[in-house]
Protein backbone atom coordinates (compact mmCIF):
# COMPACT_ATOMS: atom_id res chain seq x y z
CA UNK A 1 0.00 0.00 0.00
CA UNK A 2 1.43 3.13 -1.02
CA UNK A 3 2.40 5.79 1.94
CA UNK A 4 3.88 9.54 1.49
CA UNK A 5 6.31 10.85 3.75
CA UNK A 6 7.04 14.86 3.81
CA UNK A 7 8.62 16.69 5.95
CA UNK A 8 12.05 18.78 6.42
CA UNK A 9 15.34 17.66 6.30
CA UNK A 10 18.45 19.59 7.21
CA UNK A 11 21.33 20.77 5.07
CA UNK A 12 23.89 23.21 5.73
CA UNK A 13 21.54 24.83 7.93
CA UNK A 14 18.54 24.94 5.87
CA UNK A 15 14.92 23.31 6.13
CA UNK A 16 14.75 21.58 2.93
CA UNK A 17 11.22 20.31 2.13
CA UNK A 18 11.16 16.31 1.01
CA UNK A 19 8.49 13.76 -0.13
CA UNK A 20 9.19 10.47 -0.14
CA UNK A 21 6.60 7.75 -1.39
CA UNK A 22 7.02 4.64 0.16
CA UNK A 23 4.93 2.38 -2.21
CA UNK A 24 6.41 -1.21 -1.65
CA UNK A 25 8.60 -1.36 -4.18
CA UNK A 26 12.32 -1.64 -3.01
CA UNK A 27 13.16 0.19 -6.40
CA UNK A 28 14.61 3.47 -5.32
CA UNK A 29 13.79 6.65 -8.00
CA UNK A 30 15.68 10.03 -6.89
CA UNK A 31 13.93 12.83 -8.93
CA UNK A 32 15.22 15.96 -9.14
CA UNK A 33 13.20 19.32 -10.82
CA UNK A 34 14.31 22.11 -13.00
CA UNK A 35 15.12 25.60 -12.47
CA UNK A 36 12.32 27.90 -10.81
CA UNK A 37 10.04 24.37 -10.57
CA UNK A 38 9.36 22.37 -7.52
CA UNK A 39 9.54 18.81 -7.07
CA UNK A 40 5.93 18.41 -7.44
CA UNK A 41 6.67 18.40 -11.30
CA UNK A 42 6.21 15.38 -12.09
CA UNK A 43 2.81 14.78 -11.04
CA UNK A 44 1.43 13.58 -14.15
CA UNK A 45 3.98 10.63 -14.11
CA UNK A 46 3.46 9.81 -10.27
CA UNK A 47 0.90 7.26 -11.15
CA UNK A 48 3.14 5.40 -13.32
CA UNK A 49 6.34 5.55 -11.43
CA UNK A 50 4.57 4.57 -8.18
CA UNK A 51 3.65 1.29 -9.82
CA UNK A 52 7.50 0.59 -10.10
CA UNK A 53 9.33 2.75 -7.48
CA UNK A 54 9.62 4.33 -4.56
CA UNK A 55 9.75 8.07 -5.35
CA UNK A 56 12.24 10.00 -3.34
CA UNK A 57 12.27 14.01 -4.08
CA UNK A 58 13.10 17.00 -2.31
CA UNK A 59 13.16 21.34 -3.26
CA UNK A 60 16.06 22.98 -3.80
CA UNK A 61 16.97 25.47 -1.27
CA UNK A 62 15.04 28.59 -2.61
CA UNK A 63 12.52 26.20 -4.72
CA UNK A 64 9.11 25.05 -3.46
CA UNK A 65 8.69 24.70 0.27
CA UNK A 66 12.45 24.71 0.90
CA UNK A 67 14.05 27.74 2.75
CA UNK A 68 15.44 30.69 0.89
CA UNK A 69 19.29 31.89 1.08
CA UNK A 70 19.27 33.73 4.46
CA UNK A 71 23.04 35.15 3.11
CA UNK A 72 25.15 35.16 0.28
CA UNK A 73 24.57 34.31 -3.69
CA UNK A 74 22.97 30.90 -4.63
CA UNK A 75 25.78 28.42 -6.20
CA UNK A 76 25.93 25.24 -7.95
CA UNK A 77 27.75 23.49 -5.50
CA UNK A 78 25.21 24.08 -2.76
CA UNK A 79 22.61 22.25 -4.64
CA UNK A 80 24.93 19.16 -4.96
CA UNK A 81 25.81 19.10 -1.02
CA UNK A 82 21.82 19.26 -0.42
CA UNK A 83 21.47 16.55 -2.59
CA UNK A 84 24.32 14.51 -1.50
CA UNK A 85 22.74 14.88 2.56
CA UNK A 86 19.40 14.22 1.41
CA UNK A 87 20.77 10.20 -0.14
CA UNK A 88 22.57 10.16 2.99
CA UNK A 89 19.56 10.58 4.98
CA UNK A 90 17.51 8.62 3.08
CA UNK A 91 17.94 6.71 -0.13
CA UNK A 92 19.38 3.25 -0.14
CA UNK A 93 22.84 2.14 -1.48
CA UNK A 94 20.93 2.06 -4.93
CA UNK A 95 18.71 3.73 -6.85
CA UNK A 96 17.51 5.13 -9.93
CA UNK A 97 17.54 9.29 -11.18
CA UNK A 98 15.10 11.21 -13.10
CA UNK A 99 15.73 14.75 -13.81
CA UNK A 100 14.37 17.99 -15.79
CA UNK A 101 16.20 20.36 -17.28
CA UNK A 102 18.12 21.64 -14.29
CA UNK A 103 17.61 18.74 -12.83
CA UNK A 104 18.58 16.42 -15.55
CA UNK A 105 22.12 18.35 -15.36
CA UNK A 106 22.10 18.02 -11.57
CA UNK A 107 21.47 14.32 -12.15
CA UNK A 108 23.88 13.43 -14.81
CA UNK A 109 26.64 14.80 -12.51
CA UNK A 110 25.62 13.35 -9.35
CA UNK A 111 25.98 10.17 -11.35
CA UNK A 112 29.35 10.79 -12.64
CA UNK A 113 30.71 11.33 -9.21
CA UNK A 114 28.96 8.38 -7.58
CA UNK A 115 28.82 5.89 -10.77
CA UNK A 116 28.35 2.69 -8.65
CA UNK A 117 24.93 3.46 -6.75
CA UNK A 118 22.93 4.84 -9.81
CA UNK A 119 21.33 1.79 -11.64
CA UNK A 120 19.61 4.39 -14.07
CA UNK A 121 19.56 7.83 -15.52
CA UNK A 122 16.75 9.61 -17.25
CA UNK A 123 16.89 13.32 -18.32
CA UNK A 124 14.66 15.13 -19.38
CA UNK A 125 17.00 18.03 -21.55
CA UNK A 126 19.26 19.68 -18.81
CA UNK A 127 22.21 20.29 -20.99
CA UNK A 128 23.68 23.77 -22.19
CA UNK A 129 25.65 24.69 -25.03
CA UNK A 130 29.33 25.12 -24.75
CA UNK A 131 30.77 28.80 -24.44
CA UNK A 132 33.57 30.50 -25.31
CA UNK A 133 35.96 31.74 -22.48
CA UNK A 134 34.99 35.28 -23.43
CA UNK A 135 31.83 34.68 -23.24
CA UNK A 136 31.49 33.71 -19.69
CA UNK A 137 34.02 36.31 -18.64
CA UNK A 138 31.20 38.85 -19.68
CA UNK A 139 28.93 36.78 -18.20
CA UNK A 140 31.00 36.91 -14.63
CA UNK A 141 31.44 40.83 -15.64
CA UNK A 142 27.78 41.01 -15.85
CA UNK A 143 27.52 39.36 -12.46
CA UNK A 144 29.80 41.72 -10.79
CA UNK A 145 28.63 44.93 -11.98
CA UNK A 146 25.73 44.10 -10.02
CA UNK A 147 26.96 42.25 -7.22
CA UNK A 148 24.48 44.85 -4.95
CA UNK A 149 21.36 43.10 -6.59
CA UNK A 150 22.81 39.37 -6.10
CA UNK A 151 23.00 39.27 -2.26
CA UNK A 152 20.21 38.29 0.32
CA UNK A 153 18.20 41.53 1.01
CA UNK A 154 18.17 43.62 -1.66
CA UNK A 155 15.13 44.89 -3.27
CA UNK A 156 15.58 42.50 -6.20
CA UNK A 157 14.06 40.08 -3.97
CA UNK A 158 10.84 41.49 -4.05
CA UNK A 159 7.86 39.13 -5.03
CA UNK A 160 5.03 40.07 -7.14
CA UNK A 161 1.65 39.23 -5.28
CA UNK A 162 -1.65 37.75 -7.55
CA UNK A 163 -4.86 38.14 -6.66
CA UNK A 164 -6.00 34.46 -7.47
CA UNK A 165 -5.27 31.28 -8.59
CA UNK A 166 -6.61 32.07 -11.98
CA UNK A 167 -4.22 35.38 -12.31
CA UNK A 168 -1.40 33.36 -11.96
CA UNK A 169 -2.84 30.55 -14.38
CA UNK A 170 -3.11 33.43 -16.87
CA UNK A 171 0.79 34.08 -16.06
CA UNK A 172 1.92 30.92 -16.65
CA UNK A 173 0.04 30.00 -20.14
CA UNK A 174 2.51 31.22 -22.14
CA UNK A 175 4.78 29.49 -21.08
CA UNK A 176 3.21 26.13 -20.69
CA UNK A 177 1.06 27.26 -24.57
CA UNK A 178 0.40 23.21 -25.05
CA UNK A 179 -1.13 22.70 -21.54
CA UNK A 180 -4.99 22.73 -21.15
CA UNK A 181 -6.85 25.13 -18.77
CA UNK A 182 -6.95 22.55 -15.69
CA UNK A 183 -3.32 21.56 -16.31
CA UNK A 184 -2.36 25.21 -16.07
CA UNK A 185 -3.98 25.23 -12.36
CA UNK A 186 -2.52 22.36 -11.18
CA UNK A 187 0.97 24.05 -12.23
CA UNK A 188 -0.25 27.53 -10.36
CA UNK A 189 -1.39 25.86 -7.40
CA UNK A 190 2.14 23.98 -6.23
CA UNK A 191 3.82 26.65 -7.70
CA UNK A 192 2.50 29.66 -5.06
CA UNK A 193 1.63 29.98 -1.66
CA UNK A 194 -1.23 31.54 -0.16
CA UNK A 195 -0.34 35.23 1.29
CA UNK A 196 -2.58 37.51 3.06
CA UNK A 197 -2.87 39.19 0.47
CA UNK A 198 -2.97 37.18 -2.41
CA UNK A 199 -0.76 34.55 -3.87
CA UNK A 200 2.99 34.23 -4.04
CA UNK A 201 5.67 32.42 -6.30
CA UNK A 202 7.52 29.69 -3.75
CA UNK A 203 10.75 30.24 -5.31
CA UNK A 204 13.09 32.99 -4.26
CA UNK A 205 13.33 35.67 -6.83
CA UNK A 206 17.12 36.02 -6.03
CA UNK A 207 17.76 32.47 -7.80
CA UNK A 208 17.14 34.34 -11.21
CA UNK A 209 20.18 36.18 -10.93
CA UNK A 210 22.24 33.40 -11.91
CA UNK A 211 25.72 31.86 -10.50
CA UNK A 212 28.68 33.56 -10.90
CA UNK A 213 30.56 30.71 -12.73
CA UNK A 214 29.37 27.37 -14.34
CA UNK A 215 30.66 24.28 -13.68
CA UNK A 216 33.67 22.93 -15.55
CA UNK A 217 32.83 21.78 -19.09
CA UNK A 218 36.37 19.88 -18.53
CA UNK A 219 35.23 18.22 -15.39
CA UNK A 220 31.65 17.77 -16.23
CA UNK A 221 32.36 15.73 -19.49
CA UNK A 222 34.46 13.72 -17.49
CA UNK A 223 31.81 12.67 -15.12
CA UNK A 224 29.61 12.19 -18.35
CA UNK A 225 31.91 9.41 -19.15
CA UNK A 226 32.35 8.12 -15.96
CA UNK A 227 28.39 6.91 -16.16
CA UNK A 228 28.02 3.20 -16.38
CA UNK A 229 24.65 3.08 -15.80
CA UNK A 230 22.09 3.13 -18.82
CA UNK A 231 21.45 6.18 -19.72
CA UNK A 232 18.80 8.08 -21.42
CA UNK A 233 18.35 12.03 -22.53
CA UNK A 234 14.86 13.30 -24.16
CA UNK A 235 14.81 16.77 -25.94
CA UNK A 236 11.53 18.20 -27.02
CA UNK A 237 11.47 18.51 -30.71
CA UNK A 238 10.03 22.23 -29.99
CA UNK A 239 12.32 23.02 -27.23
CA UNK A 240 14.18 26.54 -27.34
CA UNK A 241 17.11 25.14 -24.96
CA UNK A 242 18.46 22.50 -27.80
CA UNK A 243 22.16 22.86 -27.17
CA UNK A 244 24.44 23.78 -30.70
CA UNK A 245 27.20 21.18 -29.83
CA UNK A 246 24.15 18.32 -29.41
CA UNK A 247 26.16 15.51 -30.81
CA UNK A 248 29.34 17.02 -28.90
CA UNK A 249 27.25 16.32 -25.29
CA UNK A 250 25.80 12.68 -26.17
CA UNK A 251 29.16 11.40 -27.27
CA UNK A 252 30.73 11.29 -23.54
CA UNK A 253 28.19 8.57 -22.36
CA UNK A 254 28.83 5.25 -22.94
CA UNK A 255 25.14 3.43 -22.53
CA UNK A 256 22.83 5.92 -24.50
CA UNK A 257 19.66 6.49 -26.09
CA UNK A 258 18.35 9.48 -27.01
CA UNK A 259 14.79 10.80 -28.43
CA UNK A 260 13.95 13.71 -29.28
CA UNK A 261 9.61 13.73 -28.38
CA UNK A 262 7.24 15.14 -31.14
CA UNK A 263 4.82 17.45 -30.03
CA UNK A 264 6.43 18.80 -26.92
CA UNK A 265 8.88 21.49 -25.71
CA UNK A 266 11.34 21.76 -23.17
CA UNK A 267 8.60 20.90 -20.94
CA UNK A 268 7.65 17.91 -21.97
CA UNK A 269 6.72 15.88 -19.03
CA UNK A 270 4.19 18.72 -19.05
CA UNK A 271 3.20 18.75 -23.11
CA UNK A 272 3.40 14.72 -23.48
CA UNK A 273 2.94 13.60 -20.50
CA UNK A 274 1.12 9.87 -21.62
CA UNK A 275 4.19 10.06 -24.36
CA UNK A 276 6.28 10.21 -21.72
CA UNK A 277 5.46 7.45 -19.99
CA UNK A 278 5.94 5.03 -23.04
CA UNK A 279 9.27 6.02 -23.43
CA UNK A 280 9.96 5.76 -19.93
CA UNK A 281 8.38 2.13 -19.60
CA UNK A 282 9.75 0.80 -22.84
CA UNK A 283 13.63 2.30 -20.98
CA UNK A 284 13.21 0.54 -17.77
CA UNK A 285 11.82 -2.65 -19.06
CA UNK A 286 14.56 -3.11 -22.43
CA UNK A 287 17.19 -2.63 -19.06
CA UNK A 288 15.00 -5.52 -17.11
CA UNK A 289 14.80 -2.31 -14.61
CA UNK A 290 11.10 -2.38 -14.40
CA UNK A 291 8.36 -5.70 -15.14
CA UNK A 292 4.98 -6.23 -16.45
CA UNK A 293 2.41 -6.00 -13.55
CA UNK A 294 0.50 -8.94 -13.19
Amino acid sequence: MSEIESGFFQSGGYNLAYKIHRNGKDNALLLFHGFQDASDTFLYQFPFLSQHFDIYRFDYRGHGDSDWLREGNYHFIQTLVDVKTFISSFLPEKFHILGHSMGGGIGARFAGIYPERIKSLVCLEGFMSLQSPEFEKKRLKAWLDTIENNEVGTKDRKNKTFSSIDEVASRLKPVYPKLDSSKIRDLAEYLTKKTDHGYQWKNDPLYKRGFPFVFSPFLTRHLWESIDSPTLIIYGKETHLMPENREEILSHFKHLEYIEMENAGHNMHHDQPELLVELLSAFYKKHDLIFNLS
